[in-house]
């Protein structure tokens, strides 16, 4: 896993929490975080590929990360997540909603349809939204802040299950900026478009890594296939006081995929 080179910002004394952080953005995050000096709760539903970017963010920052195992299908993970961070930790800064699967489910047709949208619902939308209600206090405390990671498909046709489920977050980010602003804490979101990750593994894309990349590349403008470090990049600079004026803010980074796509 590749991050930045240098120190760019100071987050010693901050604790971050990043769901979905076995892998992809969500790994490329934590560690970028735990790089800039806070300490960061990692979690995920695979044993070895946790423990692997655990060693790798010891390594690489000096302090071993609180690693819990779990799937956010299960609603009582999010009040674990946050209470062993806390007691950890003893503060909460930064809370990364990462977490997020998609399907292959793509028509109201589909036999699964409404099993499928109640289980990409429950991970994407509630999971989130009760991970913001348990981290309220603590936020309200170090005035930390919120972030989202959503996607383009939000705002397309791409996918009724997993698109409404990212439209919905966008309006989490949204309404709960609006609510918790008077607190000191601030809600954005970052939409990403096509990143190499495990989410497209999971909707069956079974290309090698090379026909992949350059399949990406095809569906963006400025032939780019974007890595997990460019977002991590993304949430650091929301996560700073550099970004203190931005709140509520939908921030799309994804070399131009969704201008490509559009019909206008």
């Amino acid at each position: 896993m590749s991050s930045t080179i240098g120190k760019k910002y100071d987050f010693n004394g901050k604790v971050a929490l990043i769901t979905g952080s076995s892998s992809g953005i969500g790994a490329a995050i934590a560690l970028q975080l735990a790089e800039y000096g806070a300490r960061v709760t990692i979690t995920g539903r695979d044993v070895e590929t946790l423990r692997m970017v655990g060693k790798e963010i010891e390594e690489k920052s000096g302090n071993r990360p609180l690693q819990i195992i779990g799937d956010l299908i299960d609603p009582t993970l999010p009040v674990k997540l946050i209470e062993e961070t806390v007691k950890e930790f003893g503060r909460l800064d930064f809370l990364v909603n990462n977490a997020g699967i998609a399907t292959a489910a793509q028509s109201i047709s589909s036999e699964n349809f409404m099993d499928e949208f109640d289980k990409v619902f429950a991970i994407n939308v509630r999971a989130a939204v009760q991970l913001i209600r348990l981290s309220v206090p603590y936020l309200e405390k170090t005035k930390g802040n919120i972030v989202n990671i959503s996607s383009i498909a939000s705002l397309s046709t791409y996918s009724l299950i997993y698109g409404s489920s990212k439209a919905a977050l966008d309006m989490v980010t949204k309404t709960a900026a609006k609510e918790l602003g008077p607190k000191g804490i601030r809600v954005n979101s970052i939409n990403p478009g096509p990143v190499i990750t495990a989410i497209y593994r999971s909707v069956g894309i079974t290309e090698k890594p090379t026909a992949l990349e350059e399949n990406m590349k095809k569906r963006t403008l400025l032939d780019m296939a974007p890595e997990p470090i460019e977002i991590a990049n993304l949430a650091s600079f929301l996560v700073s006081n550099d970004a203190r004026n931005m709140t509520g803010s939908i921030v799309v980074s994804d070399t131009g995929a969704l201008l490509m796509s559009s019909k206008n």
